[in-house]
């Protein structure tokens, strides 16, 4: 039977040549904390899963896209109303690779 404390410990491997003082596993690798999601960070974007909120048209191939699909979809902050971000995704169709 499989505790919940059990599921939790996720050990990561530490190698023997790093050492706490040189800050954190993802620094000694030189790793961003998110991989390769955070590959266009400096552009202010992030990759993040996105689900279809409601159906769509492809303007490229003029294919249905249904509600509840995913993709991987770029995050990015367009602008603010007041103190609240307004965001912009983007996304390639996966009939046609166009840019959604």
């Amino acid at each position: 039977e499989c505790t919940m404390a059990e599921r939790k410990a996720v050990n990561k491997y530490y190698p023997p040549e790093w050492d706490p003082s040189k800050g954190s596993i993802n620094t000694f690798r030189g790793q961003h904390p998110l991989r390769e999601r955070a590959r266009k960070l400096n552009q202010g974007i992030l990759i993040i899963r996105f689900e279809m909120p409601y159906n769509v048209w492809c303007e490229h191939c003029n294919q249905h896209i249904g509600k509840g699909v995913r993709y991987n979809a770029e995050k990015k902050c367009v602008g603010k109303y007041f103190s609240t971000k307004i965001w912009s995704f983007r996304m390639k169709c996966h009939l046609c690779s166009g840019m959604m």
